[in-house]
């Protein structure tokens, strides 16, 4: 909130790190000031993490809901290799915290056949394509702002009940195994990131717009939290990345 008390306090646009859809959930949850708007943009209609900006509606800056997605500052960076050669999000990932860049000035990131592309605030787009050559064993050839649309996100629908929303249970739903099996072989061993960020914690509380990836597994987001049925559990929608 603090950030569009700024906007409004100030009369000018504020526009935030990239956020993860967790933090996106919760802003759209906020009860904003009167006259002031929020839009979510990273790089393209279809991406996620994407950055805020707060705007007000009038105002004297020419900004508004339908012109904001223009003045986001996010380049893309395309990164192009043999089609012989594989890449996962988690080399790509990998390769640019190494050069010791924040995790919030990095957008999406799209791997496909023989090139990947990442959504990166401005100021780091042109660093990242000067100083990666190789992604893991893969030689690169890296461009910015590369004309790319990106595909729509595809997802399938999973519908599930939990006794709480602690990761285990989580994990036990989408990897199909029991919570046991869950903790002792996915969570503990460090396979499970809520987030991006690795958790071994089994308790760790998950919420609505958390996307959660289990190695071996796939990528889901925890779309939906329902009500609460007749034996205590807690009905749930879950989309796995398709």
């Amino acid at each position: 909130m603090s950030a569009a008390a700024d906007c409004y306090s100030r009369s000018r646009p504020y526009f935030t790190r990239f956020l993860t859809p967790a933090e996106q959930a919760q802003i759209k949850k906020l009860c904003l000031p009167s006259g002031v708007f929020g839009v979510f943009y990273g790089g393209d209609k279809n991406t996620e993490p994407d950055r805020c900006c707060f705007g007000i509606i009038p105002n004297d800056f020419g900004l508004d809901e339908n012109t904001a997605t223009g003045l986001f500052e996010i380049k893309t960076v395309c990164f192009k290799y043999r089609l012989c050669d594989e890449l996962s999000h988690r080399d790509i990932l990998g390769s640019l915290m190494a050069l010791g860049i924040e995790r919030d000035t990095i957008g999406d990131i799209y791997v496909m056949k023989g090139m990947a592309v990442v959504y990166a605030a401005e100021k780091m787009a042109d660093y990242i394509a000067g100083n990666i050559t190789k992604i893991g064993k893969v030689g690169v050839t890296a461009v910015t702002d590369a004309d790319f649309t990106l595909p729509k996100r595809q997802y399938e629908e999973i519908f599930s009940s939990v006794a709480s929303l602690r990761l285990d249970n989580v994990v036990k739903s989408v990897a199909g195994c029991s919570r046991g099996n869950a903790v002792e072989r996915l969570i503990r061993p460090g396979l499970v990131t809520l987030n991006s960020i690795t958790s071994d914690d089994p308790s760790k509380t998950v919420n609505e717009g958390d996307v959660i990836s289990v190695r071996g597994k796939g990528k889901f987001l925890l779309y939906h939290i329902g009500d609460t049925g007749r034996k205590g559990n807690i009905h749930i929608t879950i989309k796995k990345y398709i």
